[in-house]
């Protein structure tokens, strides 16, 4: 499947993945190269997927986001589902102004690709992106608009959503943070 962006896509993050391992692997194939996935916990069970011919590769790191976010390297996707603010949710509203900026400032200047099912979205910022004309936040130097493709959106209510750069003096959040 070809990316729907100009950027060639090489890394996906997933943060407060539990144990969603192998079907986003499944999913991203293709799009990039390896998926950091990252929970305070380790799945039960876990075992460090094998390689295999098509598939990315996974990083896990097992620690709490707010500890580990502005470490992240250049990362390509921020893929995000299924998470709550119920009960073994992460209660951490990843699609919201207090993390989406600081997860985004590790895009490359190219732009980037969200991937997500809305989960945990806050402050109304996910409905704005996936509305056809998109979503420009000037503050964070951000343009979202939604993939022409929406190839999972009806099989796994996931959105594609392409983050572009939006250049403007005084925008500093969406830059890409260099590691």
């Amino acid at each position: 499947m070809e990316s729907p962006s100009r950027v060639s896509l090489r890394r996906a993050f997933y943060p407060c993945c539990a144990g969603d391992i192998e079907e986003p692997r499944r999913l991203l194939a293709g799009l990039v190269d390896e998926i950091i996935y990252c929970d305070i916990r380790r799945p039960s069970g876990y075992c460090q997927p094998k390689p295999a011919d098509g598939l990315p590769s996974v990083a896990f790191v097992q620690r709490d986001l707010n500890d580990y976010v502005d470490s992240l390297p250049v990362i390509h996707v921020l893929f995000y589902r299924r998470d709550s603010t119920g009960e073994g949710g992460s209660r951490l509203f990843i699609l919201g102004k207090q993390w989406l900026p600081r997860i985004l400032g590790h895009f490359p200047e190219e732009g980037g690709l969200i991937v997500t099912d809305g989960s945990n979205h806050g402050s109304g910022i996910f409905g704005k992106m996936i509305r056809p004309r998109g979503y420009l936040r000037k503050t964070w130097g951000c343009q979202f608009l939604p993939s022409r493709e929406q190839p999972w959106l009806n099989t796994h209510g996931l959105h594609r959503i392409e983050v572009q750069r939006y250049l403007d003096a005084g925008t500093e959040t969406c830059r890409r943070i260099r590691s």
